[in-house]
């Protein structure tokens, strides 16, 4: 299942099937209202339906086409510069969130639904002459102008939602969330009933399977590959969740006996789609808030302070990754198949990830070498809360290299002594790291 549920996640995430839906609905609202004013004739007294002749519902159906293509005009252009805005300013790899809002996508939506319905509203009306009949009540002109007024405010709620999202604090915020909810869904696998060593055995002849195109792996259905090979298989997958693999490359290394081909099996529970993403791959959530930090640390931007705030965001990630046991390496089918799965990054990977870069970018920034140190030792407080504080040496090890960083720097005393007292919380004094 898991290509066919990271095909519907890419649908879901751009820019064309909630938007789809809703101009569906409207071409669906707008063979109704023909339908009701051609057919019915309780609609005449409905008091709130408009009253319009026939030149004078063409003329609203006209005024709202023509206003709503503009408005989608806007819509794209506000789109299209938040993208921009979000690439130059964070990271490239930030553009994603800006295309999955759900919010967003129903604005496109509406705005380019209210102008297929009211052009199909016009394109009914064009067939029909007009003799001088006295104005009558109208559903569909309603709807058109009732879709019109929506369509404007929620330009308006638009503009508002994309200038309050491009905040560089909630961009840090979404990462960092999507972030926790991937370290949670991925380690929450980690029920595999053996954590022994990944290598496979070298049991017979081994066959190769190979991709076929080149992309991100976003996921790895072990299990489901285990149930897939024959009676007492084995595989070796030999790559992991965000690594880049091109055509040729190899993807699992398989014991089976003769005549089965495992390359459909294979290549069904190594999904590889076209783009990275955060969801099944937690390094990459990690890795974008360190792009960020850099970013802002680069002397073009000069801007620490966002840099300190992506330290502090990375706290719950890390956090999360911290207190929980990674997912297994040896998976096991019902009928003796064994899957083995590559050495997955350690919680020191994925501590270093998060803070070797930003330390040596931010060495001459007393303020992030401080913050730095203060989330080091709020997580190290953490671990130790929960009887897990021999799993804090890699960030005893972080803090004390942003130690030695602001002794390097040679920071006036003050500066010096702020970070120091930071430091003290673990432990950590001019002494022992001079």
């Amino acid at each position: 299942m898991e290509p066919l549920r990271y095909g519907f996640e890419r649908l879901r995430q751009s820019l064309f099937l909630m938007p789809v839906g809703v101009v569906a609905l409207c071409i669906a609202a707008a063979i109704v209202a023909r339908y009701l004013d051609r057919e019915v004739e309780q609609v005449a007294d409905f008091p709130l339906l408009l009253s319009v002749s026939l030149s004078g519902g063409r003329s609203v159906a006209t005024a709202v086409a023509g206003a709503t293509i503009t408005v989608a005009a806007i819509v794209f252009s506000i789109t299209a510069l938040s993208s921009q805005i979000a690439s130059n300013q964070y990271s490239p790899r930030a553009v994603a969130g800006f295309f999955e809002n759900r919010f967003q996508q129903v604005v496109i939506g509406l705005v380019v639904g209210t102008f297929a319905y009211a052009l199909l509203v016009l394109a009914g009306l064009a067939g029909v002459a007009d003799g001088g009949e006295a104005p009558r009540r109208s559903v569909s002109v309603t709807l058109a102008v009732v879709l019109g007024i929506s369509s404007g405010i929620a330009i308006v709620a638009y503009i508002d939602h994309s200038l309050r999202r491009m905040r560089v604090g909630s961009v840090v915020r979404r990462i960092a969330e999507d972030t926790v909810g991937a370290v949670r869904r991925e380690y929450r696998k980690g029920a595999a009933p053996d954590r022994a060593d990944g290598r496979a055995p070298q049991e017979g002849t081994p066959l190769h399977v190979r991709a076929e195109c080149m992309g991100w792996v976003r996921a790895i259905d072990a299990a489901r590959l285990a149930r897939r090979l024959p009676p007492g298989g084995m595989a070796r997958v030999e790559v992991r969740v965000g690594e880049l693999v091109a055509a040729g490359d190899l993807l699992a290394t398989v014991w089976v006996g003769q005549g089965y081909d495992p390359g459909r099996a294979v290549r069904r529970a190594v999904y590889v789609g076209r783009v990275r993403t955060v969801d099944g791959d937690p390094g990459f959530g990690i890795r974008q808030l360190v792009d960020i930090a850099l970013r802002a640390l680069s002397p073009g931007i000069n801007d620490p302070t966002t840099a300190v705030d992506v330290v502090q965001h990375l706290k719950a990630p890390l956090r999360e990754i911290l207190v929980s046991h990674p997912p297994g390496r040896v998976y096991f089918g019902p009928q003796r198949q064994r899957v083995f799965l590559p050495e997955a990054p350690s919680r020191s990977d994925h501590i270093h990830a998060a803070f070797a870069e930003v330390r040596l970018a931010g060495s001459g920034q007393p303020a992030v070498l401080r913050g730095l140190i203060e989330v080091c030792a709020d997580l190290v407080s953490d671990l130790e809360e929960s009887d897990l504080g021999g799993r804090g040496d890699s960030l005893v090890e972080e803090a004390r290299l942003a130690v030695s960083a602001a002794q390097a720097a040679g920071f006036p005393e003050p500066d010096m002594a702020r970070i120091l007292s930071a430091a003290r919380r673990l432990n950590l004094g001019e002494a022992e790291v001079g």
